[in-house]
């Protein structure tokens, strides 16, 4: 329910970009880029995965949620303006323009107050109490593109437009404050900084990973910023868009899939690399098709999405789709590494993408543009490919990889 809800949080954020995008221009959508890029990286400084240490540990002993999110919460509104701050110079720095300065400064604080949003929404998951998260996570999303839309129906400019983003951030927060105090009841506030940290000492295992995933999907966006004009920026970011809804299918079936490969991982690995083969397998009969009339339509595709001015983004998007089939075998390979109990080999594997990212992806973009940095994603997903299938060999109790 609450992927499901992602998911639909995820298209409509979608069609708010699609229209910002054929309102404004490419270049508006290439500052809208950087700033969700650099706004994100700055939120893993701000959680550092203590949402996922907080429903481990609250799903446990939900007692402790009010003196717990009374410690963090405090540290957090603290960090969040300074973390904003810093986020804004990055992005200037990086767009060299003061006109971007509306739209970065808009969607950083998007991000930031997401970060909060998701810490207070964290005992309700905890207490599996997913119709309320799943509505939250909505809601807001929803507020977002149906305020956006009013405003550029009305002509508002790009300054105007860009307050719809805070906006809809303060929403999420105030719908978790509510629902909050409605089923757990609100957390005690306290200065206790030292608290703090030994928090977010335990949480450091949870962080490692999801700060690869997020640092892997968003330094494509930055060395673009940093290497060529907002435009440029804005076609690959379009092209880069049309992936969400393609990649939400694997999402959704690896996360479905995933519960039965943990059991059968601690009754039988061999039994489950079998599973993982047939899921592979399936997957893949789906993919392949699709990526191949992708490649195919992509024109079309960009030209019925964002108009005839984002054409370029077709070239770009016929070589990130190859990501779609890669991608979908990475998340069921990892997910048996998971339930295997070989999480370090994924986030290893994480780390070896990254740096290969960081070092083909720029000198791709000097000699290619945008276009380069599209090339660079498929090939780093292939090689993280290769290092999943190399872990899932070495795996105890299995005769073969899952094919």
């Amino acid at each position: 329910m609450l992927l499901g809800a992602e998911g639909l949080g995820q298209l409509a954020n979608l069609l708010l970009v699609v229209i910002l995008a054929r309102h404004y221009g490419a270049t508006v959508l290439g500052e809208y880029s950087l700033g969700m890029s650099v706004g994100a990286i700055a939120s893993l400084g701000i959680s550092l995965g203590i949402d996922s240490l907080l429903i481990r540990e609250l799903s446990r002993y939900p007692e402790r949620m009010r003196a717990a999110l009374g410690v963090l919460l405090p540290v957090q509104l603290v960090l969040v303006p300074l973390a904003w701050l810093l986020s804004i110079a990055i992005s200037l720095a990086l767009l060299r323009s003061r006109a971007a300065l509306p739209m970065v400064a808009a969607v950083t604080a998007y991000q930031l107050l997401g970060t909060v949003g998701t810490l207070l929404l964290s005992p309700l998951q905890a207490g599996e109490r997913m119709l309320r998260v799943a509505a939250c996570e909505f809601a807001y999303r929803l507020v977002a593109l149906l305020l956006g839309v009013a405003l550029m129906g009305a002509g508002a400019g790009v300054a105007l437009l860009a307050l719809v983003f805070p906006l809809s951030g303060m929403v999420l927060v105030a719908l978790a404050v509510w629902q909050l105090s409605r089923t757990c009841g609100l957390p005690a506030l306290r200065w206790a900084p030292a608290e703090a940290r030994g928090y977010y000492r335990q949480a450091m295992p949870f962080f490692g990973s999801t700060a690869l995933s997020i640092l892997y999907s968003r330094t494509s966006t930055l060395l673009l910023g940093l290497q060529v004009a907002r435009r440029e920026l804005g076609l690959y970011s379009a092209a880069d868009r049309l992936m969400v809804p393609l990649l939400l299918g694997p999402q959704i079936f690896n996360t479905a899939v995933f519960p039965a490969l943990s059991r059968l991982a601690h009754e039988s690995p061999q039994a489950a690399h079998e599973l993982c083969g047939r899921c592979i397998r399936l997957l893949l009969c789906l993919a392949l098709p699709l990526t191949l009339l992708v490649m195919l339509w992509a024109p079309q595709a960009v030209t019925l999405c964002f108009g005839a001015d984002y054409d370029g983004a077709a070239s770009a998007l016929r070589w990130l789709v190859w990501s779609l089939p890669v991608r979908g075998v990475q998340y069921l390979l990892g997910s048996l590494l998971a339930a295997s109990g070989r999480q370090s080999s994924v986030a290893g594997a994480r780390a070896v993408g990254l740096v290969s990212f960081a070092v083909l992806a720029p000198v791709l973009i000097h000699f290619l543009g945008y276009i380069g940095a599209a090339m660079a994603v498929p090939l780093c997903d292939a090689m993280q490919l290769g290092l999943y299938v190399r872990a899932v060999r070495r795996v105890r109790g299995t005769t073969s990889v899952p094919a």
